[in-house]
């Protein structure tokens, strides 16, 4: 059975991959990078948290650090589009992000095996 500790802007699964921290949100368009919290992730697509607005149909890159099973950091960008953005109680905007391509095995290995082990701990 896994178990989930915290720790200041970790996320540990005991034995198993665990994000690390917040995301980065970079507009393709040379923009401003900005940190945003990640709500929900899944193969198609996340949901995040920013203080920035970020116009809907825009360009970004997101990377997303996670902890191995030997508790060293691993990064992994994933290009996408945003397709949503609304307002969140006077804190910044809720931004919806389809991914460019379906999440594979073989091209988001860690993000696979999180978004796998997520799904074995909620059963």
């Amino acid at each position: 059975m896994s178990t989930i500790s915290r720790a200041p802007s970790k996320i540990y699964i005991a034995g198993h991959t665990g994000l690390v921290g917040s995301a980065l949100v970079s507009p393709k368009s040379g923009g401003r990078a900005c940190t945003a919290v990640l709500d929900n992730v899944n193969k198609i697509g996340a949901g995040l948290h920013t203080k920035d607005r970020f116009p809907s149909n825009e360009k970004v890159t997101v990377s997303l650090a996670f902890l191995d099973s030997d508790r060293v950091e691993q990064q992994e960008k994933l290009d996408g589009t945003v397709a949503w953005v609304r307002p969140w109680e006077k804190k910044g905007f809720l931004i919806g992000v389809v991914w460019d391509e379906l999440v594979t095995k073989e091209k988001n290995r860690w993000l696979y095996y999180y978004l796998e082990e997520t799904l074995k701990a909620s059963v």
